[in-house]
């Protein structure tokens, strides 16, 4: 039944996200601006999804058993896949909605079981992703107050250079390192 719950808050998410990033894309493309109460609705819709479905990946995620013990160190080659798991963050900068989110946790999703080493990439870009989120609904909800413009600038900027980093790392086989980061998942 969990599981079930869980399913539910990620559709939602992924619905509303979906909806949100709809009208963006027919306002943006039909040329006219969102009226306030528009704008208001859409910007708030990216808030829930993105709440929505941070629940319910931390809900599946933590529903799954124990995590192999965690790798400081791998030896021998870099693993492509540590790299993907990062990179997959970035999705949402080519147009998936909610794709910083679902990347991550999709790749950890598959590959966790292949090694210690991917488990571990796996848990620190989602755990990362999940931080992220809340930085997005926080900024989302500062855009009535317009320093929000700002503050979802700074972090797309942020968000692209440490993704892009601990992928760097990942391929010269470091251990993932992600500043800020909240450890949802162990």
């Amino acid at each position: 039944m969990r599981r079930l719950v869980c399913i539910g808050f990620l559709a939602l998410g992924a619905a509303l996200a979906a909806l949100a990033s709809g009208a963006i894309a027919a306002q943006v493309l039909s040329g006219f601006g969102l009226p306030p109460v528009s704008f208001s609705a859409v910007i708030l819709a990216l808030a829930f999804a993105i709440l929505a479905a941070m629940i319910g990946i931390i809900g599946l995620a933590r529903s799954e058993p124990a995590a192999l013990p965690l790798a400081e160190i791998h030896h021998g080659p870099p693993d492509w896949r540590a790299s993907a798991q990062h990179l997959s963050a970035l999705t949402a900068y080519a147009g998936v909605p909610l794709g910083y989110l679902l990347g991550p946790w999709l790749t950890w999703l598959v590959w966790r079981r292949h090694s210690s080493w991917l488990d571990a990439h796996g848990r620190a870009a989602l755990n990362f992703a999940l931080t992220i989120s809340i930085f997005y609904v926080s900024a989302l909800i500062l855009i009535f107050v317009f320093v929000g413009f700002i503050l979802l600038a700074l972090l797309v900027v942020f968000h692209i250079l440490v993704v892009v980093r601990n992928a760097w790392r990942a391929s010269v086989s470091l251990p993932a390192h992600y500043p800020l980061s909240i450890n949802f998942l162990r």
